[in-house]
C-alpha cells in the first residue's frame, strides 16, 4: 500500500496479486462516485505476437503472430457492452449510474458516475470488462453502426484536419489510422478475432482501476485489491507488440482537403522522433514542448494577439503528443488565409530558434500550466484519465506536478529543435464551393418547408 500525496490531495495505491493497479482518491463530502477501468490496448496495437498454445494464427518463429484489422480496438470497446439478455448501458442505467467508454491510440477507458449502488455498479463493470459477449450477429450489426461513425466523423472538420495530417507526417506507424479504423477494415473483424485481442490485452498486469468518492483511500484500496484478485482472470502471457520501422521525415510535406466548410483550415504538424520508454524524459519532453507552444502561440502570446487583430486567427490550438513510439505537435486553426498564416507561424519559429525565449514569456507560461494543473484535480475524469496513462510509464498525477515545477527555460528552449522545417508537414481544409452551395440550397429548402 502506497499513498500518493501532493498539493493537498492523496491518492491511496495498491497492487493487487494479479498484478491490476488500483487507485482511490479520496474526495469527502462528494455525492457522486466515480470508477473508471483503463486497458493498456488502443488503436495501434494492431499487430502483436503471444507465445499461447490457445490461439490460432501465422506462427512467426516461437511466438504466434497477429495482424489484426485497424479499428479493432475501438470495435471491441463498442461490442463489450453486449450482455446475454441485453445492454450493460441498460443494466447500469437500472441502477442510477451513467455509464460511458472511449478508446485512443494507446489505451481503453470504461467508467461510471453514481450516487447509489457503487458496489453493484463496480461488479457490473469489472464483470463487463473480463466477460465479453460476442457474436456473429452482433458484430454484423456493429459493423453497420461504426460504418455510420466513420461516416460521422468524414464530415467533422478538425476529424479530417487531424487525419490528413497524421497522414502526411507518418508512413506506416498505425497512428496514421483513425482511431474507428476504416469501412474496409472494420469488414474484416470477427467474434474470433475480438476473442483474441480481448484475451491478450484484457489481463490484469495490462489494466488499472481507478475510483473517487467519498471513501477511506487506503481502506477502499486494500478492499478493492482483494476483491480484483478473486474475479480477474488469470494472468495469461503477455503480448509483445510491434511497430513498422518509421522514417524520421514526413511522408509528404503538404495537403489539401475541400469540405463543405464556411472558410478555411489549417492544421500545421512537425513529427517529432519517439520519446522512448523513460518516463522521467518522457514527462519532461512533453512537458517543456507543451510550454514550448504555448509561449509562442498560446491565447496570451503576443503573437496571437496580433493574429487575431489582423484577422488571421479567431483561435490558435496547440498541443503535442508524446508517446514512446511517435510524438508529433500541431498547431490548428481556422482562417481565412491559411497560406499567410502558415508563413506566420514558420517566421515566429525562425525567429524564437535565433533569438531563444524571454525569461518572462517562459514564467508566463509555466504560471498558466501550474493553474490549469491545479484546476485538473477538481476534474474526476480527467484525473483518472491521466493518473491511469502516468501509471503505465511509472509516473503519477503528482509526480506531473514536481516535473512541472522543476522544468527549466533551458529545457524549453532546446525543444525549439522539434519545430525544424525538415520534418514539418501542414494541411490546408477549404471550402468546397459547388458542394457548399448545394448545402445550402438544400438547407434553404428544408427550412422553407419546416416553415409551411
Amino acid at each position: 500500500m502506497t499513498v500518493l500525496r501532493g498539493f493537498g490531495e492523496e491518492i491511496a495505491f495498491a497492487r493487487a496479486a494479479n498484478g491490476m493497479a488500483v487507485f482511490v482518491m479520496a474526495k469527502p463530502g462528494y455525492r457522486k462516485k466515480f470508477a473508471q477501468v483503463t486497458v493498456a490496448y488502443g488503436s495501434n496495437d494492431v499487430v502483436f505476437s503471444l507465445p499461447d498454445s490457445e490461439f490460432s494464427g501465422n506462427c512467426v518463429g516461437p511466438l504466434r503472430r497477429f495482424e489484426t484489422p485497424p479499428g479493432i480496438a475501438h470495435f471491441l470497446e463498442h461490442k463489450m457492452f453486449d450482455r446475454p439478455g441485453g445492454s450493460a448501458f441498460d443494466d447500469f442505467s437500472a441502477l442510477g449510474a451513467s455509464a460511458n467508454a472511449f478508446t485512443s491510440n494507446d489505451f481503453t477507458s470504461y467508467t461510471f458516475w453514481t450516487v447509489d449502488e457503487f458496489r453493484k455498479c463496480l461488479e457490473l463493470l469489472l464483470d463487463l470488462v473480463w466477460n465479453p459477449h460476442f457474436s456473429e450477429e452482433s458484430v454484423r450489426k456493429e459493423q453497420g453502426i461504426i460504418e455510420q461513425e466513420i461516416v460521422m466523423y468524414e464530415d467533422e472538420p478538425y476529424s479530417r484536419l487531424t487525419r490528413a495530417l497524421l497522414e502526411s507526417l507518418y508512413h506506416v506507424h498505425p497512428v496514421r489510422i483513425d482511431v474507428t479504423g476504416t469501412k474496409e477494415s472494420i469488414r474484416q473483424i470477427t467474434p474470433e478475432l475480438l476473442y483474441v485481442c480481448h484475451a491478450a490485452f484484457y489481463r490484469p498486469f495490462n489494466m488499472a482501476l481507478f475510483v473517487a468518492g467519498d471513501f477511506e483511500a487506503e481502506d477502499e484500496a486494500l478492499r478493492l485489491a482483494e476483491i480484483l484478485d478473486s474475479a480477474a482472470p488469470s494472468k495469461g502471457a503477455r503480448p509483445v507488440r510491434e511497430r513498422p520501422e518509421e522514417p524520421p521525415e514526413p511522408r509528404q510535406l503538404s495537403a489539401t482537403v475541400k469540405m463543405h466548410v464556411p472558410r478555411p483550415f489549417i492544421n500545421i504538424g512537425w513529427k517529432d522522433q519517439p520519446g522512448g520508454h523513460d518516463g522521467k524524459k518522457l514527462l519532461r519532453r512533453e512537458i517543456a514542448t507543451d510550454l514550448l507552444l504555448n509561449i509562442l502561440f498560446g491565447k496570451s502570446s503576443p503573437v496571437f494577439a496580433r493574429l487575431y487583430e489582423e484577422g488571421l486567427a479567431d483561435d490558435l490550438g496547440v498541443s503535442y503528443e508524446a508517446w514512446p513510439d511517435y510524438s508529433f505537435a500541431t498547431i490548428t486553426a481556422e482562417t481565412v488565409e491559411p497560406q499567410k498564416l502558415l508563413d506566420e507561424v514558420l517566421r515566429e519559429v525562425d525567429t524564437a530558434r535565433k533569438r531563444g525565449i524571454a525569461a518572462s514569456d517562459f514564467e508566463r507560461a509555466k504560471d498558466a500550466a501550474w493553474g490549469h494543473y491545479i484546476t485538473l484535480f477538481d476534474d474526476l475524469d480527467l484525473i483518472a484519465e491521466s493518473q491511469c496513462q502516468l501509471y503505465f510509464i511509472g509516473e503519477d498525477v503528482f509526480s506531473y506536478g514536481e516535473t512541472l515545477k522543476s522544468i527549466t527555460l533551458q529545457e524549453v528552449e532546446e525543444r525549439l529543435s522539434v519545430l525544424d522545417p525538415r520534418f514539418l508537414a501542414h494541411v490546408f481544409l477549404i471550402p468546397d464551393t459547388h458542394g457548399l452551395n448545394s448545402y445550402a440550397s438544400s438547407y434553404k429548402k428544408e427550412e422553407q418547408t419546416r416553415r409551411c
